[in-house]
């Protein structure tokens, strides 16, 4: 397993904060300890090993931070003091850590947060007021109510860094909600006595995420399950697949336009190769002015014109026949089988083929005795017209 110290030197904090990189490639996890612990207490208490197989695989690469939790939720010093000092620890995160921790991942995506007990809590500030940088939390037994830490005093800063409490005043149109409803939010507690304020807590957020109608996960584990690590690692066991699939869900609509992208690519390969074949371009050109010089003829469809062709013949006797026949041949020729045409050769001077009349006009053929060599002739075309129709059956 690959694994990587980093000491970040940061200005918000003006201080160097350890940072311990888990995995080469993945979705990026951003890791806050319990309380007052280091980033290497994830390794030794077993999680980095619970999670080896995600980490090997390139599923996940995890980033467990520092954090300064004595001199917040830990400490006993000056409240408006504490309150300031969390600020900027959050401040961190978004500003330094963040930007840090997308410089060092492959896979360039909204990172997650992960945490357990006050890191927890930690977890679910940095991923609700910027649910544009994250893409969610996975918050185990914390307690997202300051009055664990506080009491009963609080300001505006605190208030930021109080989940229940900036929820409670959320509009419903805020337009965080809709963000919410696209990031995966998980809160887990177990009910033994332990968890007595993370249980408080996470009810409380089910039900201001309620009110907002955010799709978010509380789920509430039984009685026996106490506030420690054994039971941690057996939640993430359970929860990571499960996110995670979400979570690739959710990002693969978020971009559509790689297929339209796609869709333009062959539309323009498709018109390169079109002009790159003149003969079938000259082929469709031939065909659009033999259909328009049927669709001239209105009541003369092109399936039509095939059976009236002979019987138009009549009208058509006042221009020499060989002319006559060169010079449309070529263009049936383009729209029609090679068969077909030969057997229509004479007939294609559908330009008197009008609707009803051509069809009358070969019935009687005393219509046309004056010009009796003109009738011979269109009874001559019949009749090889007929043989041929059935040497074709």
């Amino acid at each position: 397993m690959d694994k990587k110290n980093i000491v970040c030197t940061s200005s918000i904090l003006g201080e160097d904060m350890h940072v311990v990189a888990y995995g080469k490639k993945g979705l990026p996890v951003v890791v806050f300890p319990t309380q007052g612990q280091a980033p290497e207490s994830l390794e030794e208490v077993g999680v980095i090993d619970e999670l080896a197989d995600y980490l090997d695989s390139g599923t996940i690469q995890l980033f467990c931070t520092e954090t300064v939790d004595d001199e917040t939720w830990g400490g006993t010093g000056d409240a408006a003091e504490r309150a300031k000092r969390q600020e900027t620890y959050y401040h961190y995160v978004v500003d330094e850590l963040v930007p840090l921790v997308a410089k060092m991942s492959k896979l360039k995506a909204r990172p997650l947060a992960l945490g357990f007990d006050a890191g927890a809590t930690q977890a679910s500030v940095v991923a609700l007021r910027r649910p544009d940088l994250f893409q969610g939390c996975v918050c185990l037994s914390g307690c997202y109510d300051a009055r664990r830490y506080f009491g009963d005093w609080m300001d505006a800063t605190l208030y930021d860094n109080t989940p229940v409490a900036f929820l409670s005043q959320m509009p419903v149109d805020h337009p965080y909600v809709a963000v919410y409803n696209q990031r995966q939010l998980l809160f887990c507690t177990g009910q033994e006595a332990s968890e007595a304020d993370a249980l408080r807590s996470t009810r409380e957020m089910g039900e201001q995420f309620a009110r907002l109608g955010v799709d978010v996960w509380c789920d509430y584990w039984g009685a026996d399950v106490t506030h420690t690590w054994f039971w941690w690692k057996k939640q993430l066991r359970y929860f990571l697949p499960i996110v995670l699939d979400d979570v690739e869900k959710t990002t693969a609509a978020e971009k559509p336009a790689p297929a339209k992208k796609r869709a333009t690519t062959t539309r323009k390969k498709a018109t390169t190769t079109a002009a790159k074949k003149p003969a079938a371009k000259k082929a469709a050109t031939t065909k659009a002015a033999a259909e328009k010089t049927v669709a001239s003829k209105p009541a003369v469809k092109p399936a039509a014109a095939k059976k009236t062709t002979a019987a138009a013949k009549p009208a058509a006797a006042k221009k020499p026949a060989a002319t006559k026949a060169a010079t449309p041949a070529k263009v049936e020729k383009a729209a029609t089988p090679a068969k077909a045409v030969k057997a229509e050769v004479p007939a294609k001077a559908v330009k008197a083929a009008a609707p009803a009349k051509a069809t009358k006009a070969a019935t009687p053929a005393k219509a046309t005795s004056a010009k009796k060599p003109a009738a011979t002739k269109a009874a001559a075309a019949k009749k090889p017209a007929a043989t041929k129709a059935k040497s074709t059956k």
